[in-house]
């Protein structure tokens, strides 16, 4: 008689966790007829379908509640009963080489998987919590490599504004954007903007943080914890006559104001901050406490990115926009004959003909698809110069900005929904975090 565990599972292979290749191929001959094995191979197959690189299973007396991460923002996936889910935890953790009757001590562990011909590093982590489990399943999934602020979705108008600001032989230009939402990104599209083959270009980053080399930019790195600032490399750097020294990260006041007599001395410093939009970063800077009077002589420009999803193009959902909405927006009535919102699939769906809906194909019934930028390139002009002086505070900053003429963020981002893009709810999103 068949085992009845032996269901059909998807096409994807794991290799174990073991220090050899008997070993591991001991671990999956023993849990391949298991009864949570068809489970776990569902589970990752979704995770690498859906683009969610964390899974987070949260055990409690009744169920197992699941949600995935997908382009930063978590999705509730139906609860699975608590006899499959403890199948199929015991499955991932001998996978994974951790003890899996132990359910509450933390635990980390990984194996691999291979689906479609693509490799994917598999890492599980365990903690027993008060309600129960919790399980931390992160899948390594293939990333596009973005060099450029085309890559990233700035449009050609913003660019010449960038690279007209980068052509400076001087002073000081922000980069800034929020941790895990392309803060790394938009940084290298900077870098890799400027004129990197006429003049000598350098890096300055703390050693533990140092990010892969853009061409032509040459890293000098510090380390911190033997004392070291960013500046203790630059006398040393000095003796080679360098046209630009960008910084990674500003540590404190002084350091800026070092930052500020390097610029007086005909050396480009590009600069990289957190910042919400332009004049958040501005604002967080001064707050460092560096000499705001010179730091506002030196500051020639400030590029802000944030991601957003793209809506998907095969189910978004067209609707005409009242001219409320449109005057709400800035934008002219009659301007927009179609906006779009996400089509969020739901198991249970039915047509008007009462038929099952099936989920999108090529969204997996997320609604988007991937992620963009949008962008702000904020020129600093003598209002904003003055506001930074006299009145630092964000508020007072985005109006010196705005009588200057300055495009705000929000308006980028509304530009992108009125193309279709983008929905206004997940630049509502984005723009409230």
């Amino acid at each position: 008689m068949p085992n009845s565990n032996q269901q059909e599972t998807p096409p994807i292979t794991f290799v174990a966790a073991g220090e050899t290749e008997l070993e591991r191929a001991e671990t999956l001959e023993d849990v391949l007829p298991s009864p949570g094995f068809p489970t776990v191979t569902q589970l990752v197959v979704d995770a690498i379908e859906k683009r969610s690189d964390v899974t987070v299973l949260d055990f409690t007396p009744q169920q197992v509640n699941i949600r995935f991460q997908i382009d930063n923002v978590w999705h509730t996936m139906p609860a699975m009963d608590r006899e499959t889910g403890d199948y199929m935890l015991a499955t991932l953790k001998r996978l994974a080489g951790v003890d899996y009757r132990n359910r509450r001590a933390h635990q980390e562990g990984s194996f691999r998987a291979e689906y479609r011909r693509v490799k994917h590093g598999c890492k599980l982590i365990s903690q027993g919590v008060r309600t129960g489990e919790r399980i931390a399943l992160y899948v390594d999934l293939p990333k596009s490599k973005v060099e450029s602020l085309t890559e990233l979705g700035m449009p050609k108008s913003l660019q010449e504004q960038v690279v007209s600001a980068l052509e400076s032989d001087d002073g000081i230009v922000l980069c800034c954007g929020v941790p895990n939402e392309g803060y790394t990104s938009v940084w290298r599209g900077m870098l890799t903007a400027c004129d990197r083959f006429l003049r000598d270009f350098y890096v300055i980053e703390e050693e533990s943080r140092s990010e892969p080399e853009v061409i032509n930019v040459t890293p000098v790195l510090f380390n911190e914890k033997a004392g070291e600032t960013a500046f203790s490399p630059i006398p040393k750097l000095m003796l080679k006559e360098p046209n630009v020294i960008a910084f990674a990260e500003a540590e404190r006041g002084e350091i800026v104001d070092q930052m500020v007599e390097l610029s007086e001395q005909n050396i480009f410093v590009p600069l990289r901050v957190h910042g919400k939009h332009a004049s958040d970063a501005v604002a967080r800077l001064i707050l460092c406490k560096p000499n705001v009077r010179e730091l506002a002589k030196q500051l020639r420009a400030v590029l802000c990115m944030r991601t957003i999803r793209r809506l998907c193009t095969d189910c978004r959902q067209p609707f005409t926009p009242h001219p409320t909405l449109l005057n709400k927006l800035g934008l002219p009535a009659g301007s927009v004959r179609h906006m779009y919102k996400s089509f969020e699939y739901e198991p249970g769906m039915v047509d008007e003909n009462d038929r099952e809906i099936e989920p999108c194909p090529s969204c997996h019934g997320i609604g988007y698809s991937g992620l963009t930028g949008i962008f702000e390139v904020l020129k600093v002009g003598e209002r904003f110069r003055q506001a930074m002086v006299e009145t630092p505070h964000v508020n007072q900053l985005l109006a010196a900005a705005r009588a200057e003429g300055h495009i705000s963020i929000r308006e980028t981002g509304v530009v992108a929904v009125a193309q279709g893009i983008t929905s206004l709810e997940e630049l509502q999103r984005v723009l409230k975090k």
